[in-house]
């Protein structure tokens, strides 16, 4: 197999792989409708889901990719938020894999819960371990500047790996899909805890959280 066959092929790979995980997504009702959205780092290239298409649809054939900073041509646009994830991707380079997820729980919780550093209190170990501190970001609208900003500038500098957008969502980071998808998977969890105890569960003592990590 020569340079270029053995390349092609290798991308094929990698673009089924992106899709199975928006599949997985969709599955897990982590997004629904045409809602969510997903950015992958690899072999210099990055790859979006396209706008206007329910991750349980995407195939490798519509899902845009970025080679050199310039579009691989296709009569696809990204998704909306396209500008976001390249600037997190940019401003973050331990991690390679974005999930903008949009599950019921997680919106609604983002409406009961004050924009603040520290927002979903520590209610699962999973969670603690994983997410906490959560930020929540005030909300803005979709696919704005503001919003590409707001998230660029709450990623960088730290180690965060997600951050709840209020009336919106949730934004998770992983070094691949396997972890951004699992972080969201212990938010997701957490919300619902949250949703069922109508906000009076009780969270994890405070002298126990920086004990949580010797369990994972």
């Amino acid at each position: 197999m020569n340079g270029c066959a053995a390349q092609s092929r290798k991308d094929q790979n990698t673009l089924e792989k992106f899709c199975g995980y928006c599949h997985r997504l969709y599955d897990r009702h982590l997004v629904s409708g045409v809602g969510g959205n997903m950015a992958l780092r690899s072999g210099g290239r990055i790859y979006l889901t396209p706008s206007g298409y329910s991750l349980g649809d995407v195939r490798p054939e519509k899902v845009v990719v970025f080679r050199n900073g310039q579009t691989v041509p296709r009569d696809i646009p990204p998704t909306r938020d396209a500008d976001m994830h390249l600037r997190i991707l940019k401003s973050r380079k331990d991690i390679h894999a974005v999930c903008h997820v949009h599950g019921a729980p997680i919106v609604a919780v983002s409406t009961l819960l004050e924009p603040a550093p520290q927002s979903l209190p520590p209610l699962t170990p999973g969670f603690v371990y994983f997410a906490h501190p959560l930020p929540l970001l005030p909300f803005m609208v979709p696919g704005s500047e503001d919003l590409s900003k707001a998230v660029e500038k709450a990623f960088s500098g730290n180690t965060f790996r997600a951050v709840l957008l209020q009336n919106h969502g949730l934004i998770t980071l992983g070094r691949d899909f396997h972890e951004a998808i699992n972080i969201a998977e212990e938010i997701h969890e957490a919300a619902q805890v949250y949703l069922l105890t109508h906000g009076t569960a009780r969270p994890i003592p405070q002298g126990d959280l920086g004990k949580i990590g010797r369990c994972y």
